[in-house]
């Protein structure tokens, strides 16, 4: 049975707050106003570009304010499409990226001569495996994908093998130093296009912590080897 559109805006509102319009997420009526089995995640995608795109269409007759596009829910997918595409992949992604840190780390913790570097690699360990845990759960209750990290890539930790002392503090910091980078780049794409607030908060979590790191592992390097750390964190 077709859903009046009437209904269904009913139905919305009664998830809304302070005035912003909600994504309906544990109903829709039917016909009689009744409620009837929630959305699916795709279905609840549909309704609300539809809903946004037939509210702001009244919004422009009437001259009454609305917000552009609504807020992505905690258990359920980011509202439209492209964002949801993007929480998908930079999810995979930066899973598979912290588990090559948390790889390179456990290494350091066995090889590192410093302990002030040993310290940093434990708590590297500590910080992104909990992450990782928290973006699986996250990918399973929004989108209902289950992933673990991809091994592709974990060849050229082959080298830290064969590396000890001074060789492998250094081949580690600036390894890591990049892998860093890497990290803060895409946390960046995220700030920009990801819709959940917890996934917001952890990219900028991500950003900050692993800027702090670079510093850090950059000043060992100066002042342990007397060797430049690359891109000054200042810059970024």
């Amino acid at each position: 049975m077709m859903v009046p559109f009437e209904s269904a805006v009913r139905c919305s509102l009664e998830g809304s707050r302070g005035g912003r319009v909600l994504v309906p997420t544990t109903c829709r009526a039917d016909d009689h106003g009744n409620r009837v089995t929630p959305l699916s995640g795709t279905q609840l995608r549909r309704v609300a570009s539809g809903l946004t795109a037939a509210l702001l269409a009244t919004g422009a007759l009437t001259g009454v304010a609305v917000a552009a596009a609504p807020p992505a829910q905690a258990s359920a997918p980011a509202a439209s499409d492209q964002a949801a595409r993007f929480e998908v992949d930079f999810l995979t992604g930066m899973i598979d990226h912290h588990h090559m840190a948390v790889m390179m780390a456990e290494m350091c913790v066995e090889k590192a001569v410093h302990d002030q570097l040993a310290a940093t690699c434990e708590s590297i360990v500590a910080t992104q495996s909990a992450e990782i845990a928290t973006m699986q759960q996250w990918l399973e209750d929004w989108y209902g994908i289950s992933h673990e990290p991809d091994m592709t890539g974990m060849q050229s930790m082959h080298r830290f093998h064969d590396l000890d002392g001074e060789e492998f503090e250094v081949a580690f910091l600036r390894s890591m130093i990049r892998h860093h980078w890497g990290a803060i780049r895409e946390a960046e794409k995220c700030l920009a296009n990801a819709e959940h607030d917890e996934l917001l908060t952890l990219c900028t979590d991500i950003r900050e912590a692993q800027l702090a790191e670079i510093a850090q592992m950059q000043d060992w390097l100066q002042e342990w080897y007397d060797l430049p750390g690359g891109r000054p964190v200042g810059t970024a």
